[in-house]
């Protein structure tokens, strides 16, 4: 985490490889500004992950590569800080690209790493098509740029949306959605329900289900942990996935769950108690 850390705090850093290419630019342009000049910098990523690719912006943000210690499946860039990339700021990140949705068009805040950056969800706006908009109370987990949460707000004024996010990242471009629509909406940073207090009418999710390149199911069991006991009396969850991942034994775990529409890449699951 170098978001908010002091210039020349480090004598040096270890950086591992960041999924997203976008987010290995912003990431080594903080490290840049938070590591002293001269100071050693790591940049550690699989050969899978792009690390190979990887190498121009660690020269673009730290300056010249000095070492490259290369593995079977794996390589280091090893070299001296020049602050290349140090007078970035997270504003100089952040753009916005349209999302239109029953003739309603909102301005998406995209910051790199941040789901559905720069378009709009095929899966996400599979799941706005089958949902009501009649809810008094919802929660939009794991709200990435805010998509979902900004959109449910827009069309039905008079609903209170909480959303959440692991990502300080997704909280950021969720607020700046916000702002930049003139909404109004909770949003918090969370792990799934670890920072949520309350119960919801709706709670709404695009699940992730990548940890670095791997499939992982570790957020939609926590989910079904979590969400029973935020959900009120008659509350619904509504998730879409991708066709092919196994989301309804889990989803089983919280109430009586069918699947109400299903396009051959995305299924809409809905879950009651």
């Amino acid at each position: 985490d170098v978001m908010g850390k002091k210039p020349d705090s480090a004598q040096s850093a270890i950086v591992f490889l960041p999924k997203s290419k976008a987010l290995i630019d912003m990431t080594l342009a903080f490290v840049s500004g938070i590591v002293v000049s001269g100071g050693t910098i790591v940049l550690a990523g699989t050969k899978k992950g792009g690390i190979e690719s990887a190498k121009k912006w660690y020269e673009t943000n730290i300056g010249p590569v000095d070492q490259k210690i290369v593995g079977n499946h794996s390589a280091l860039y090893v070299g001296k800080n020049q602050k290349l990339g140090a007078d970035k700021k997270l504003e100089d990140f952040l753009s916005y690209f349209p999302v239109t949705f029953k003739d309603t068009t909102l301005e998406i805040a995209n910051l790199p790493g941040v789901f559905s950056a720069r378009e709009f969800d095929a899966g996400t706006k599979l799941l706005l098509e089958h949902i009501p908009f009649n809810a008094k109370t919802v929660l939009d987990v794991g709200c990435g740029g805010g998509v979902i949460g900004s959109i449910y707000k827009k069309l039905s004024p008079s609903t209170t949306v909480t959303m959440a996010d692991i990502s300080q990242l997704a909280v950021r471009a969720t607020q700046e959605t916000l702002k930049k629509n003139n909404l109004e909406a909770t949003v918090l940073e969370s792990n799934v329900f670890s920072n949520i207090t309350g119960t919801f009418d709706v709670i709404l999710c695009n699940p992730p289900f990548h940890t670095g390149i791997e499939t992982d199911y570790t957020f939609m069991e926590r989910f079904a942990e979590g969400a029973r006991k935020h959900l009120g009396h008659g509350g619904t969850v509504y998730i879409v996935a991708n066709s092919f991942l196994s989301y309804q034994p889990t989803l089983e775990k919280i109430g009586p769950t069918e699947i109400i529409v299903d396009n051959n890449k995305f299924r809409v699951f809905k879950t009651t108690v």
